[in-house]
């Protein structure tokens, strides 16, 4: 009987390993194909996160912008393309103001997919742009989309890496990493941070820093944002939370006169 119990608990556990490789498996194929894709939508030598960042280098806006002219042209969504150089994020980033959240499980040709793209805020204005920028994506655990952004938690990583590049239809938009902050949303009382894209005055801005400040958990002083500034938030998952969100500050840099 014993033998019996111990070879049905043995079988039992060989199906549920089974059905767990199976999962993995195929989560990470998924996303490898999606990241093949997305690597595949620029050519190698433009298309890496670590590409320069000199606007008048061989990668500068205007070498780069006939490429983004002809993903345009095969998806009317894109309104920009977002790297961080230094980690895997080298991504297209879509707006869907009719349908904000159309892309959370899309890639960039409308097919299914976990990792969708990232997409702005249907409130902003991209190409202004607005006082406030918010993209969004997932924190895939493959470290793809916005998986990296748990990383800038941590201090030397934080500090090794400041400037985002977001390249739009209109301009080339470089900002400096202010810091990240976290929290928890849908509690009644959290900082609705993705409610906000223009400061009406000042005090509206001071309102909005004071919610920021107050869920800061790293954060680089030289770049602290300013009333008249205009910042990025990367927007992604944050799991020691429920319902948590990570949100990495971005100030942009003002293109010179």
């Amino acid at each position: 009987m014993k033998k019996r119990v111990l070879i049905i608990i043995i079988a039992a556990c060989a199906i549920v390993f089974g059905i767990s490789a199976y999962q993995l498996i195929t989560y990470y194929g998924a996303d490898k194909a999606s990241e093949n894709a997305f690597a595949g939508l620029l050519p190698d030598d433009i298309g890496s996160p670590d590409a320069t960042t000199d606007a008048g280098g061989a990668f500068g806006y205007e070498a780069m912008l006939p490429y983004y002219e002809q993903l345009r042209a095969q998806n009317g969504d894109m309104v920009g393309w977002l790297r961080i150089p230094g980690t895997r994020i080298s991504y297209p980033v879509m707006q869907t103001p009719n349908s904000p959240e159309y892309y959370i499980d899309r890639n960039f040709q409308q097919e299914y997919s976990t990792s969708g793209t990232l997409f702005a805020s249907s409130i902003c204005d991209v190409d202004l742009p607005s006082d406030v920028v918010t993209i969004y994506g997932h924190r895939m655990k493959t470290g793809a989309m916005f998986g990296s952004l748990g990383d800038f938690l941590d201090a030397d990583f934080f500090s090794a890496r400041q400037t985002i590049i977001f390249d739009t239809f209109t301009a080339r938009n470089e900002y400096r990493i202010y810091g990240v902050f976290v929290e928890a949303v849908n509690t009644g009382t959290d900082f609705m941070y993705y409610r906000y894209n223009q400061f009406a005055d000042e005090s509206m801005f001071n309102d909005f820093m004071k919610g920021i400040k107050d869920n800061l958990v790293i954060e680089n002083p030289d770049f602290t944002p300013k009333f008249g500034d205009q910042m990025l938030l990367l927007s992604t998952c944050e799991y020691t939370h429920d319902d948590g969100r990570l949100v990495l500050v971005a100030v942009r840099v003002q293109p010179s006169a």
